[in-house]
């Protein structure tokens, strides 16, 4: 293996937080080594240009293909759920229903 296995590389940025403690989580449980930068700059958010702000995620460029892989399941899982958490309208009564809900909740016809 050469040293340029061993240098970080960036897989993700977000602005958010939470969001990169999450990541690096779920990367860290594949034992995938990762590596934060900018988080200190994430309080700053608003007074400097956003991206400036975000959260860089680093892994050894080793595993980077492993660790693209898992961010691009993840990133599949968001989309839909984002989908899924979607107001929708109903078919028969044309009601707007809110996602928490399986049945209208005016006339009770099942979500589609």
């Amino acid at each position: 293996m050469s040293v340029a296995s061993f240098r970080w590389q960036q897989v993700y940025s977000t602005t958010d937080f939470v969001e990169a403690h999450l990541l690096k989580g779920m990367l860290e449980q594949a034992n995938i080594q990762v590596r934060l930068q900018g988080e200190h700059l994430s309080g700053a958010m608003g007074e400097i240009p956003l991206e400036q702000a975000a959260i860089k995620l680093l892994v050894y460029a080793i595993k980077l293909p492993e660790a693209e892989k898992l961010l691009v399941n993840y990133n599949k899982l968001r989309r839909h759920s984002a989908v899924k958490q979607a107001d929708w309208q109903c078919h028969h009564c044309t009601e707007i229903n809110g996602p928490a809900f399986e049945y209208c909740w005016q006339c009770g016809s099942k979500h589609e």
